[in-house]
């Protein structure tokens, strides 16, 4: 598998066209690419700006956090969004120049309006579109990828059935494979000054495309949670 780094220019505040951007940045996107974009450059698109100035972050944070989890040790509640455990519910002051960048409104109407642009543009059958962002983990140093959106394929590769090396049939595993590319490309986008929000995932193995919203294939509800156990308590 290769992880292509796209360089784009800068994206303006508070809102900035997505698609032109992606008109000068995107020159070459094959048949059965993953295309993955930064959650910010998508929200900025969006116009999901504020004035730093203007609102109280704490506030805004609660207002877009699906679940908000108080931690007396922390400066900042624990919050869920997107399906995910995001700090401060994604809500961005980096490279955003006294701006707050929020995520994407709605990140799968996003990713599937992307997916048309990049089929459209470059004549492709097969391909796939995942919108990312960074979190941190429990017990982990650091943050990671994770996708908040995506179109375009089979998110999770189901190996049920099949046998081990010692001929064992699997019985309950899985692979995340949407989460495992949104990792690996937010290595190589960078946190700082990189300017690199797009990374081409190109010969992805296991890739099987759909035009379905297979959001429910990924994303697990609480009451289905293994790790429900964690943050019962908090859910309203």
């Amino acid at each position: 598998m290769q992880l292509i780094p796209v360089k784009t220019r800068r994206v303006e505040l508070p809102k900035d066209d997505l698609f032109a951007v992606l008109d000068e940045s995107l020159s070459s996107v094959q048949e059965k690419d993953v295309v993955l974009i930064s959650s910010k450059i998508v929200a900025i698109g969006e116009g999901r700006t504020v004035e730093a100035s203007m609102v109280n972050k704490q506030e805004l944070v609660e207002a877009e956090a699906t679940l908000c989890i108080p931690r007396a040790y922390w400066k900042s509640p624990l919050t869920v969004v997107a399906n995910a455990f995001i700090g401060t519910s994604g809500i961005d002051e980096s490279n955003a120049d006294g701006y707050l960048v929020m995520l994407p409104e709605a990140p799968f109407k996003s990713a599937k309006e992307i997916h048309a642009y990049i089929k459209n543009r470059f004549a492709l059958e097969k391909v796939g579109v995942v919108i990312t962002d960074s979190h941190s983990q429990p017990l982990r140093r650091g943050a990671s990828g994770i996708s908040i959106g995506f179109w375009g394929f089979e998110p999770v590769v189901d190996h049920v059935g099949k046998k081990d090396l010692f001929g064992r049939k699997i019985q309950i595993e899985q692979s995340n494979l949407v989460d495992g590319l949104a990792a690996a490309a937010t290595v190589v986008m960078g946190e700082v000054d990189e300017c690199q929000p797009v990374v081409i995932a190109r010969d992805v193995p296991s890739l099987q495309f759909t035009e379905e919203n297979r959001k429910d294939i990924a994303y697990v509800s609480p009451e289905n949670d293994t790790f429900r156990v964690l943050y019962e308590r908090f859910l309203k």
